[in-house]
């Protein structure tokens, strides 16, 4: 595995492999956002996911999880650089942020991983004072003994924070509409008119008619269609009306497909993106079906093209 050494105190493990010291522009595009996926084991609860990192892409320096087999206790991965460390080797992190200065046992986790964040993985308990203390301070400093300190940037956190918390003590969960309603920023662009406009539509309830319908696609495109650069958030609302399960890739603006998340039959997701950007819609196997172009604001996108079927010598 590649690993990144510390650039102005963020670090990133990507799925391409691809590595580069985050700039203020990359950091700027890093947002918070919170997750919920339904539970594959009857008797376990769903998982609940909190990130930050670069919206549509594997770059996160910080994912905290609750639920699924594991438990309810949350398990918080903050990225730092394992070069010298063993994997789950015993460490002490220390934490300070705003006025709360406290240390707890962790292991260094990820050392090997392909994917995700390769960093310290520490139990938290949904109730600690420091998930408080996150969503009122703009950074959190932290480290173990011998080593650097690194730096969590928490612009932006509050929201998710506490739908996060609220979520692994047993809370109740918004339904669709209240989370598009409440929705993490798809940018943060410290002081942008961007992040203002997004913190006041997440403060509250959707008004006006429903988002237009999107058209799709053809997958003839695919592998000519690309992202292009934006700064002009948007939304899609992805409604499954097909034969079953779904994927959805976001294609980066190289034109390379990168996994989101999954949509399951009869089901809607809502994505945070930019306008110009590029969405593959795949069936299980990961074969295109069509693909959709993000339009400025919000739309809808009706997911209906039946799966590929594969004939003799198409398999």
């Amino acid at each position: 595995m590649l690993f990144l050494r510390p650039c102005h105190a963020v670090g990133f493990a990507l799925i391409l492999g691809a590595f580069a010291c985050p700039n203020a522009g990359a950091e700027e595009r890093m947002a918070w956002r919170v997750d919920r996926y339904d539970s594959d084991v009857p008797e376990d609860a769903d998982t609940v996911i909190l990130t930050y990192g670069i919206p549509e892409t594997d770059a996160v320096a910080f994912e905290a999880m609750c639920g699924g087999a594991d438990g309810a206790t949350p398990r918080a991965i903050f990225w730092y650089d394992t070069v010298d460390l063993d994997e789950n080797q015993d460490v002490v992190l220390s934490l300070s942020v705003g006025d709360l200065t406290e240390e707890v046992p962790a292991k260094v986790y990820g050392k090997d991983a392909e994917v995700g964040v390769s960093g310290l993985r520490a139990l938290l308990s949904a109730t600690a004072p420091l998930w408080e203390a996150m969503a009122n301070d703009d950074l959190l400093t932290y480290g173990i003994a011998g080593g650097e300190k690194q730096e969590l940037h928490l612009t932006g956190a509050a929201n998710a924070l506490r739908k996060f918390t609220a979520a692994c003590s047993g809370g109740a969960w918004p339904d669709a509409q209240d989370e598009a309603a409440a929705g993490d920023p798809s940018a943060q662009t410290a002081g942008s008119a961007i992040a203002a406009a997004i913190d006041d539509l997440a403060s509250r309830a959707p008004r006006g008619p429903v988002s237009p319908k999107v058209d799709a696609v053809s997958c003839d495109r695919f592998g000519t269609i690309k992202s292009e650069r934006s700064e002009v958030s948007a939304e899609i609302t992805f409604v499954n009306k097909a034969d079953g399960y779904r994927g959805l890739v976001w294609i980066d603006t190289d034109g390379t497909p990168v996994d989101h998340t999954g949509i399951n039959q009869g089901e809607t997701v809502v994505v945070p993106t930019f306008e110009t950007h590029a969405w593959m819609i795949t069936d299980g196997p990961g074969n295109c079906i069509e693909m959709v172009v993000a339009e400025e604001g919000g739309a809808t996108f009706e997911i209906t093209a039946p799966a590929t079927v594969l004939g003799p010598g198409n398999d």
